[in-house]
């Protein structure tokens, strides 16, 4: 069994100094929790020790745990598990069974070994305090170790990760969010500047500048002059125009996402250009990653459709209302109904639901096509462990029950009646995206108040679809299995008033696309397997760090993203 880190459990859990008052701290700040000045750092933070004894062990690995041989999921702790000694630079686990940082803490010298600082959230913790500490409203040396401590976590993953090196003069570069990567078909992870209260922005482009085909795309459709096919009704070769204000920003900084040699990114041009088009996202507040996804995707979708139209008006020498003949409007109409399916947005990341419905009484059945751009799954508070294809099956294969409105007209009056009638509903995806993406309901309605669900959903590496195609879904032949393989996550930490986004995404290898049609996923084990290879990073903000496997699986997902293995 284990213990949650010390950032989440109760002050009686932390300490048997459970007595002492806990001091107030502002609750409305919604990227940083402001802390309090503790009287213990003086005596409890040495630099000089930190780094000597960090610099010749083992990093982010519990030294305890290592001594002992103890292992949490086959592997020795690690990660978000390790907290820092400031005294002594001791790393301890914090959630296995052991609890090697607390036992630190309370077999030395308690009032000089209380102060943490943790290696997954680069927060402070004092023991003696009972209280998370705020690293500026202390004295300049707990910043300091903790800078010194996010710039080694860089250098180690670099070392790790086969990142290029840099001079002890570009350190602070690096920590700021400098990740270059010596192989050229990755995409590098690089931090990205918070604007005041922009991390659900953050953490969302962390996930798209890891879209393989999203860079793909762009970068085909980026300048004016790009030529697109549209068929049918026959071939037809239209030029685009040049891109829209938010489709070009988009393009400029998933470019500087994946340029090497420099820090960290700011985002100012790109979330302007957001919020020219959705005005609810200026003010500085804090904002739902969903919706700003939503938003995002879909004003880039109308630039593009705005786009492509324009082409095919422009292939038919502009043609108005008064000047074009029925055929041309017949033809203009067909081209434009299959061109805006080409939209970049709708290749990558749109699918098709089908609701069909069922009279219980009639035995009528009636189906509903709907697009999506992602699948809302609710999570089930009653149940003692959540399953991610339970939330699937529950909200898309089984059954549900529901009172259905019926309209049914009389042969001799023109109005029509209500009847109120009991059937059976049912979703199946019916047509696949390259790209599924699947929203966790973790705020919802309570009352008169917004609540957030805390509990862990386990969420698998790789996803078989198929059990939640319909018959007809395009694309897929009976009996084969629709694999998709996770590489994102956006996480929520924290409550309404007081929450944070991060990011956990997969540095791969990009999948090599053909021009051919291609079949559903077939792979046995080891070639589903294989395509796990890569290495998961966490991102808050500018911070950049590689982390292990199981600490992605632990973490409070909100949005996962998911390609389809080819």
């Amino acid at each position: 069994m284990r213990l949650k880190d010390p950032f989440s459990l109760k002050a009686a859990d932390m300490t048997k100094r459970t007595n002492k008052p806990r001091k107030p701290r502002d609750e409305e700040s919604s990227d940083e929790v402001s802390g309090l000045t503790c009287q213990h750092v003086s005596k409890a933070v040495d630099l000089n020790s930190v780094k000597k004894a960090v610099t010749s062990s083992m990093w982010s690995m519990c030294s305890d745990c290592l001594r002992e041989r103890t292992m949490i999921d086959g592997e020795p702790a690690s990660g978000h598990d390790i907290l820092v000694c400031l005294k002594c630079g001791f790393q301890g686990c914090s959630q296995s069974e052991s609890q090697h940082s607390t036992k630190h803490h309370q077999t030395l010298h308690p009032e000089s070994h209380c102060i943490t600082i943790s290696l997954g959230t680069w927060k402070a913790w004092c023991f003696e305090c009972n209280e998370e500490l705020s690293t500026h409203c202390n004295k300049k040396a707990l910043a300091q170790t903790l800078d010194f401590l996010q710039k080694h976590s860089v250098k180690a993953a670099s070392d790790a990760f086969g990142w290029t090196g840099e001079e002890p003069s570009d350190y602070a570069d690096q920590s700021r969010g400098k990740s270059p990567v010596n192989n050229s078909t990755l995409v590098p992870v690089k931090g990205i500047n918070n604007l005041g209260n922009t991390c659900f922005f953050n953490a969302v482009m962390q996930n798209l500048s890891q879209t393989h085909m999203l860079n793909d795309l762009i970068q085909d459709v980026k300048e004016k002059g790009h030529k697109l096919k549209i068929c049918p009704p026959g071939a037809l070769m239209v030029t685009l125009p040049s891109p829209e204000p938010l489709t070009s920003a988009m393009f400029l900084f998933l470019h500087s996402m994946k340029e090497s040699g420099k820090g960290p990114v700011n985002p100012k041009t790109l979330f302007n250009q957001l919020c020219q088009k959705a005005p609810r996202f200026k003010g500085y507040q804090q904002q739902d990653s969903q919706e700003l996804l939503h938003y995002l995707l879909d004003s880039m979708r109308v630039e593009e459709t705005k786009r492509i139209k324009a082409g095919i008006l422009k292939s038919f020498n502009n043609p108005t209302e008064k000047t074009a003949d029925d055929e041309t409007k017949r033809q203009v109409k067909a081209y434009g109904k299959e061109g805006v399916k080409m939209n970049f947005v709708d290749r990558i990341f749109v699918g098709e639901l089908t609701n069909t419905i069922m009279c219980e009484e009639c035995e009528h059945i009636s189906t509903v096509k709907e697009a999506f751009i992602d699948i809302s799954l609710p999570i089930i508070e009653e149940r003692v462990s959540i399953s991610f294809n339970f939330l699937l099956r529950y909200l898309l294969v089984l059954p549900k029950y529901d009172n259905c409105v019926l309209f049914a007209p009389l042969h001799t009056e023109k109005k029509s009646d209500k009847v109120y009638t009991s059937a059976r509903k049912q979703m199946l995806i019916s047509s696949l995206p390259p790209v599924v993406t699947l929203h966790l309901k973790r705020f919802h309605q309570a009352g008169m108040n917004l609540r957030k669900v805390n509990r862990h959903v386990n969420f698998p590496l790789i996803l078989d679809l198929a059990p939640f195609c319909s018959a007809s879904c395009k694309n897929l032949v009976a009996g084969e299995r629709v694999l998709y393989s996770l590489y994102g996550i956006v996480e929520h930490s924290g409550s309404m008033r007081g929450g944070h986004y991060t990011a956990y995404v997969k540095v791969r290898s990009p999948q090599r696309r053909t021009e051919q049609p291609q079949r559903r996923n077939l792979a046995g084990p080891r070639e589903a397997s294989s395509a796990t290879q890569g290495q998961w990073v966490y991102v808050s903000d500018t911070n950049v760090q590689t982390v292990p496997e199981s600490r992605v699986l632990n973490s409070q997902a909100y949005l996962l993203f998911y390609e389809e293995m080819l």
